[in-house]
C-alpha cells in the first residue's frame, strides 16, 4: 500500500508548472502517409535536412531508408501554399523540474513525407522547344519500374492489386510481332465468348458508374466493403464521437438537426443502426452514417453542390469550417468527386454530372450498408429519398443498377424495401443482380 501511495505522489503533477520558450531553431514536424514507422526502422533511417539559400523560411527534410527509397517532405510543396491560421509549437514536459519546454516547429509546417525511390527525376518533364518529350522509352520504363517498387515495398494492399491488374491489361510490343499475332491473342481471349457478350462485358466493365464493389462477391459486405465506401483518407477523422450521444441525448440530438451538423434528418432517424453490442461494427457504421450526412449536406448546400469555392485568402479548411466538416474529410470527398481549376481568385472544385450520380449512388449504398442484413425498410426508404429530393421510383431504379433488390410492401407502413444480396436458393453472385444491358434496335414509335 505504501509502494502504491509513493509511486502516486512521484507520478503527480505538480502545482505549478514553469514554462520556458525555447528560442532559435526548432524541431520540424512530420508524419507519413504511406504508413511507414521510422521507429520501427530507426537503425536503419538516417535524417537530412536542408534550407532553401534564396528562400527564407523553406525547408526540405529528407528520411533515408535501407530499401533504396527514400522520403521526403517540404515546406514547398503544394499544400503548404496558403497561409496557415495558426503556428505550430513542440512542447516537452519534464516531471522533474516541473518545466515545459516549449520549442516553435521550425518552417510551421507539419510536412508530409512522400516516398522516392532513388536515382529517379521527379521534376517536371523536359520538353523540347517544339513540345516533344526528352524523355526516352528507357526513362519511362525505368519510372514505372521504380513505381512499382514503390507501391511493393510500401503500398496497401489495394494499391498492389490495381498495379497488378493494369500489368496484366497491359499489351507488351515485345510480346506482339505483328497482325497476326495481335489478332491470336484477341481470339484466345474470346474464344468463349460471342460478339454480344464481348458488347456486354465491354459496356459494363467501361460504364458502370458506382461504388467500389466485388462483382463476384456472394454477400452484402463482401460485395460493398465498408473500407472501400468509407476511404482510409477520410475514416479517422470522421466525427464518430459527435455521433454516439446523439443515441440516448435527445437535447443534444435536436442541437445537430438544427445546425444540420450531419444533414437535414435522415441520419439522425437511422441512429438505431448502431445498437449493437460489438464495438467494430458499431463504429464502421457510425462511419457510414457520419460519411452519408457530410454527402447529402453537399448535395443539398447551395448551388446543389456543383462547386465548392475555396478563396484566395483562405485554405481548404476555410471551406470545411463552412461545410461543417473536417477538412481531412473535406479533401477527401474533393478527391473522390470533384475537379479542381485554379484562378487569381482561388480554386475551384467542379462537380461534374457523371460524378454526381456517382455521389448519390455513394450515398445510396451507405445507407443500405447501415442497416442491419443490408435491407432498407419503406420508412427509411422514403425518408432518404426526401431528403434526396428525388421521386421514390427514381431512387429505387438506381438501387437496382447497385445490384440491390427492390420490392413493394403493401399495407399500413408499406412502401418500397430494399435488399442489397438477399438470401437465395441459388449461389449468387453481386453480378448477377446487376440489371442487363438492352442491346436492340429501335424502340416503337421512333
Amino acid at each position: 500500500m505504501g509502494n502504491k501511495r509513493k509511486a502516486e505522489e512521484e507520478g503527480a503533477l505538480p502545482d505549478a508548472i514553469e514554462m520556458d520558450q525555447i528560442k532559435g531553431t526548432g524541431p520540424f514536424a512530420v508524419y507519413f502517409p504511406s504508413g511507414f514507422n521510422p521507429e520501427k526502422a530507426a537503425a536503419e533511417c538516417e535524417w537530412e535536412t536542408f534550407e532553401h539559400e534564396q528562400k527564407k523560411n523553406q525547408y526540405a527534410v529528407v528520411a533515408k531508408t535501407a530499401h533504396n527509397v527514400d522520403f521526403l517532405g517540404s515546406t514547398l510543396n503544394p499544400e503548404n501554399n496558403s497561409v496557415t491560421p495558426c503556428r505550430y509549437s513542440l512542447g516537452v514536459f519534464d516531471r522533474s523540474t516541473g518545466t515545459l519546454k516549449i520549442a516553435p516547429i521550425q518552417g510551421n509546417r507539419i510536412l508530409r513525407m512522400e516516398p522516392r525511390a532513388r536515382d529517379l527525376d521527379y521534376s517536371a518533364t523536359a520538353t523540347s522547344p517544339g513540345g516533344t518529350d526528352k524523355k526516352s522509352a528507357a526513362d519511362i520504363q525505368a519510372r514505372r519500374e521504380r513505381n512499382a517498387r514503390l507501391v511493393e515495398e510500401f503500398g496497401s494492399q489495394r494499391r498492389k492489386r490495381q498495379l497488378a491488374a493494369a500489368k496484366s491489361a497491359q499489351v507488351e510490343a515485345a510480346q506482339v510481332s505483328g497482325g497476326e499475332a495481335v489478332l491470336g491473342m484477341i481470339a484466345s481471349a474470346g474464344a468463349n465468348l460471342t460478339t454480344r457478350d464481348v458488347m456486354i462485358a465491354a459496356s459494363l466493365a467501361n460504364n458502370r458508374n458506382i461504388p467500389p464493389h466485388h462483382p463476384e462477391a456472394r454477400t452484402a459486405e463482401e460485395a460493398y466493403r465498408l473500407d472501400e465506401i468509407v476511404p482510409e483518407s477520410v475514416a479517422d477523422a470522421l466525427e464518430i464521437r459527435r455521433l454516439f450521444p446523439a443515441q440516448n441525448k435527445p437535447e443534444y440530438r435536436e442541437e445537430l438537426l438544427k445546425g444540420k451538423v450531419f444533414g437535414e434528418g435522415y441520419v439522425l432517424s437511422r441512429l438505431s443502426a448502431l445498437d449493437t453490442p460489438e464495438s467494430e461494427i458499431r463504429e464502421g457504421r457510425a462511419r457510414c452514417l457520419v460519411l452519408l450526412g457530410h454527402l447529402l449536406k453537399i448535395l443539398n448546400g447551395p448551388g446543389g453542390g456543383n462547386m465548392i469555392r475555396v478563396k484566395t485568402e483562405e485554405s481548404i479548411a476555410g471551406a470545411a469550417d463552412r461545410l461543417r466538416m473536417a477538412s481531412t474529410v473535406l479533401e477527401g470527398i474533393l478527391d473522390l468527386f470533384y475537379s479542381h481549376e485554379s484562378s487569381e481568385f482561388g480554386d475551384r472544385y467542379i462537380l461534374s454530372k457523371e460524378k454526381r450520380n456517382l455521389m448519390i449512388g455513394w450515398i445510396l449504398i451507405l445507407a443500405i450498408r447501415t442497416e442491419p442484413q443490408c435491407v432498407l425498410d419503406p420508412g427509411s426508404f422514403a425518408a432518404l429519398a426526401t431528403e434526396l429530393k428525388m421521386r421514390g421510383g427514381d431512387v429505387g431504379a438506381l438501387y437496382r443498377e447497385l445490384g440491390c433488390v427492390t420490392m413493394r410492401v403493401n399495407g399500413p407502413g408499406g412502401g418500397t424495401k430494399v435488399t442489397l444480396m438477399p438470401p437465395s436458393n441459388e449461389a449468387k453472385t453481386l453480378a448477377n443482380y446487376f440489371p442487363g444491358l438492352k442491346l436492340g434496335g429501335k424502340k416503337p414509335g421512333r
